[in-house]
């Protein structure tokens, strides 16, 4: 998996991990540098839980199993542990997978961080 700041360059990966690390010291009265640290380790680790957003392409990792879903996944939509997926066909087939799903997978583009005027996806 290329690392998250490949994909979207250093400063859009502060603007995508501190969110998450704001949150879970909220959530879980964490100290900030230990939230920092489970945050960094599991996006570093391609992590579904922490990197799943919308407008993201996740491809089957070469070493799991063709059984597991499709090649190519498109996110349209997420909600906390449940995923609304396009597939890559033409017919943009709707899919609802569990976030796990996602293990099996890597992110190899997050098209909707790369150019300011692309806005996030809302559907």
């Amino acid at each position: 998996m290329p690392a998250v700041d490949q994909l979207i360059g250093p400063e859009r990966t502060a603007r995508v991990i501190n969110p998450l690390v704001r949150e879970l010291m909220r959530e879980d009265l964490l100290p900030e540098a230990t939230a920092y640290q489970i945050v960094c380790e599991g996006v570093l680790a391609g992590d579904p839980w922490w990197l799943a957003e919308p407008g993201q392409a996740w491809q089957r990792r070469a070493d799991a199993d063709p059984a597991c879903g499709p090649q190519l996944l498109f996110i349209a939509h997420r909600d906390r542990d449940q995923l609304s997926v396009e597939l890559e066909d033409d017919d943009a087939t709707r899919m609802h997978l569990p976030l796990c799903t996602l293990t099996s997978y890597e992110l190899t583009s997050w098209w909707w961080m790369r150019d300011d005027d692309n806005p996030r996806p809302t559907s």
